[in-house]
């Protein structure tokens, strides 16, 4: 069966907002979805940050690495 329900997580525990169709010591198996705390004008606000503090230099070099996807998947030297 399956029941969709809106619970808290409080301190490591999921709780219920409304009574549950179970039996007692029944297994589940749950699926989480949350809702988005993050709007469009906060994503911008931290993505303008990336490079605060940064020399033109390094912002260089970080795009560089960024860019040179052959890097990700490199085997390491042995």
């Amino acid at each position: 069966m399956r029941q969709t329900i809106k619970a808290r997580y409080h301190d490591g525990v999921l709780q219920p907002l409304e009574p549950l169709i179970l039996a007692d010591d029944a297994e589940v198996q749950l699926t989480v979805e949350t809702e988005s705390t993050v709007n469009v004008d906060d994503i911008l606000q931290r993505a303008a940050r990336v490079y605060q503090g940064l020399t033109p230099d390094e912002v260089t070099q970080v795009e560089a690495i960024a860019l040179n996807r052959q890097e990700f998947f490199r085997e390491p030297a042995a």
